[in-house]
C-alpha cells in the first residue's frame, strides 16, 4: 500500500508530491504540482475525493479533486479572501471548511457542496482578534475553539452548529493562559476528553480538560518542549514552538521547536498528563510535522532549510530514527497523506 504526500511550498507555486511505502516510510519523489498561486495550509475531506487549498498569495481558497490513483489534482472552485489565512480545516461532516485569519483577527466559515464547490462568499466572517492561528471542532463536531498568539494569548471557544455551519460563541468566550504562552495550534486526545496545545511564545504545550457537555477547556498542566538544561543564549533569534500532533493511541505526544530546531516528545501518562521524554534534532525552522496513518513513521518539514525529514517511530518508545532527507521547495509549512486507490 502506498499513500500520496503533499507538501505545500509557501515560497513556490507548487506542491511537492511523493508516493510513500506504507511498510518503509521511504519516499519517491513524483512531478510537482502546480498551482495558480503559492500555497498555504490543506485540508482534505475524510473520503480524501477533495482537497481544499490556501493561496494565500493570490488570497483565495481552492478546491480540487484528488486523482487517488496518480495523486493529480483538479480544480473545481476558487474564493476570494481578504487575506491568506495559514489554516484551514473541514468540520466533521465535510459541508463547511473553517479558515483563521492571522492579521486580520478572524475566522470565516465557508459551505462545501456535494461536488466540492466552495461557496463564493463566506457563510460567516467572525471577528476574535489579531493573530488567529488555527481552528476545529472537537469529536461532536458541536464545539470549535481557535488559539490565538501573543499579544493576544487566548483560546476562543465556541459552538457549532453542524446543519448551518454557524459559530457562536460559547460561555466564556475565552480561557487566556496566566503567563504569556501564546497557543497556537492544538490536539485532541483521542480517549480523554483533553485538549493540548502548542504554545508558539512560551515554548510550552499545555494540557486542557475539555468539558464535551459545556464544550469549554480549562488549563491544569503547562510543560516545557525544551530540555531541562536548554541555554536559550545558546540560540541566535528567536525561539518558538510551532506544531504538535499525537499518537493515534494516545501514548505519545509531539511538538516542534524553531531555533533549537527538534522535536520534542512527551509521555502520555493515564491522567493526561505529560511528561518528558526526548528530543530530536530535524531540519531547521520546523513549522509543520506530521505523523503518517500507520502512525510509524514522521515527516518534519524545514521551513528554512526547504527539506523534508522522514523518521521511523519506535512505538513502544515514541522515539524517531532518522531515515532520509528530501529536497522540496521554499518555505515548506503543510504535509497532507492521501491513500493511493
Amino acid at each position: 500500500m502506498s499513500y500520496h504526500v503533499y507538501v505545500s511550498n509557501s515560497g513556490s507555486d507548487w506542491l511537492s508530491h511523493f508516493l510513500m511505502d506504507e511498510h518503509t516510510g521511504r519516499l519517491e519523489p513524483q512531478a510537482d504540482i502546480e498551482l495558480e498561486a503559492t500555497p498555504g495550509a490543506l485540508a482534505t475531506d475524510a473520503a480524501e475525493t477533495l482537497m481544499f487549498v490556501a493561496l494565500r498569495s493570490a488570497k483565495q481558497l481552492g478546491s480540487y479533486t484528488i486523482d487517488r490513483g496518480s495523486g493529480r489534482l483538479s480544480k473545481i472552485s476558487g474564493a476570494s479572501l481578504e487575506e491568506g489565512p495559514p489554516y484551514l480545516r473541514t468540520d466533521n461532516t465535510d459541508r463547511f471548511l473553517f479558515a483563521s485569519y492571522y492579521g486580520a483577527g478572524h475566522v470565516s466559515v465557508h459551505g462545501i457542496d456535494e461536488g466540492g464547490t466552495l461557496s463564493q462568499t463566506p457563510l460567516q466572517w467572525i471577528k476574535t482578534d489579531i493573530r488567529a492561528h488555527s481552528i476545529q471542532t472537537d469529536r461532536s463536531n458541536r464545539f470549535a475553539f481557535v488559539p490565538h498568539t501573543n499579544p493576544t494569548n487566548a483560546i476562543y471557544q465556541f459552538r457549532f452548529d453542524e446543519s448551518t455551519g454557524a459559530l457562536t460563541p460559547n460561555d466564556p468566550p475565552r480561557i487566556q493562559p496566566e503567563t504569556e504562552e501564546g497557543p497556537r495550534h492544538f490536539t485532541f486526545h483521542p480517549e480523554q476528553d483533553i485538549l493540548y496545545s502548542v504554545n508558539e511564545n512560551g515554548c510550552t504545550v499545555s494540557a486542557h480538560h475539555f468539558d464535551p457537555e459545556r464544550g469549554t477547556l480549562s488549563s491544569f498542566q503547562v510543560i516545557s518542549t525544551l530540555p531541562a538544561d536548554f541555554d536559550r543564549d545558546s540560540v541566535e533569534g528567536d525561539i518558538s514552538t510551532a506544531e504538535i500532533k499525537m499518537s493515534a493511541d494516545g501514548r505519545y505526544l509531539y511538538a516542534s521547536n524553531r531555533g533549537p530546531e527538534s522535536l520534542a516528545v512527551f509521555t502520555v501518562n493515564d491522567d493526561g498528563t505529560l511528561s518528558p521524554k526526548g528530543h530530536f534534532a530535524t531540519e531547521p525552522t520546523p513549522r509543520f510535522f506530521d505523523l503518517d496513518p500507520s502512525g510509524n513513521f514522521l515527516y518534519s518539514a524545514g521551513q528554512l532549510s526547504g527539506r523534508l525529514a522522514s523518521y521511523r517511530v519506535d512505538t513502544a518508545s515514541g522515539s524517531l530514527e532518522p531515515l532520509e532527507t528530501h529536497e522540496v521547495g521554499d518555505s515548506p509549512l503543510w504535509i497532507t497523506f492521501v491513500k493511493q486507490v
